[in-house]
């Protein structure tokens, strides 16, 4: 072999290509997934405690009716997004540099996408929605949830919940589930669509407050964003898709209550 040749040519990387640098492994992901976790409850756990201390001055069983009731309040969950948001992501971003070699942009999908993916991916996922809540109607299931419904109307400022729902959570956890955790699984045997089918599983377990009918379409959401991200290596796109959805969840809540 001659020592002066030169190396052979580098192939570029392709959307979808899970190689191009190092990534947690599937077992350390979800490792590390657990540690996210926890931050998130601890979270969620210093905002309740907030939200509880007024509480004490209440009689013990109303402080109890209102203490369970936290979960479905608006301004709660919308506090919780935020600072879940603030805590969480850039948790997630030291996780992703503690990897020896990584490279953040790539490993988050934090590329923007082609305009024509965008619509492409739009289209689709808007698809998805109507034939969700046409499947919905024809089971005679409302296409608002009472979850929604009470999170909506509890809401204070309202336009609070809308950048929370809209934007906060969105963000969170597609960088959580279509970035971190897609892209160590991704990196495994089980490739793309091993990844987009798992995080759709764990992202569906932490819809726990939705009936059976809401976390179906969560999994089958996620099974759709899951795609958007091994075709596209976009988590930018997802994100997106994922705030349109919730975008039109938001909108139809609130045309509901205006109709009530």
């Amino acid at each position: 072999m001659d020592p002066q040749a030169s190396p052979p040519p580098v192939e570029p990387q392709r959307p979808g290509d899970q190689r191009s640098f190092p990534v947690w492994g599937p077992v350390a992901t979800l490792a590390w997934s657990v540690l996210i976790a926890i931050a998130f409850l601890f979270v969620e756990l210093v905002v309740m405690l907030i939200f509880s201390f007024p509480m004490r001055q209440l009689p013990r069983e109303k402080a109890e009716v209102a203490f369970m009731n936290l979960r479905f309040d608006g301004t709660f969950l919308s506090v919780c997004a935020f600072a879940t948001l603030l805590v969480c992501v850039p948790l997630i971003i030291g996780l992703v540099k503690l990897k020896r070699g990584s490279n953040l942009k790539d490993y988050l999908g934090l590329r923007p996408p082609p305009l024509k993916q965008v619509l492409r991916w739009s289209l689709i996922t808007l698809g998805f929605c109507l034939l969700s809540d046409a499947i919905l109607l024809l089971l005679g299931v409302s296409i608002v949830t009472e979850f929604m419904l009470a999170a909506y109307a509890s809401a204070s400022p309202r336009w609070v919940a809308w950048l929370a729902f809209v934007i906060a959570a969105p963000i969170f956890e597609e960088i959580c589930f279509r970035g971190f955790i897609f892209k160590g699984i991704a990196a495994s045997r089980l490739g793309g669509l091993g990844a987009a089918v798992v995080t759709a599983v764990l992202w569906a377990a932490t819809h726990v407050r939705d009936d059976w009918d809401g976390i179906a379409i969560v999994f089958g959401l996620g099974l759709v964003l899951g795609a958007a991200r091994a075709m596209t290596n976009s988590t930018l796109l997802t994100i997106w898709l994922h705030g349109l959805v919730n975008l039109l969840v938001t909108a139809q809540t609130g045309f509901v209550l205006l109709q009530s």
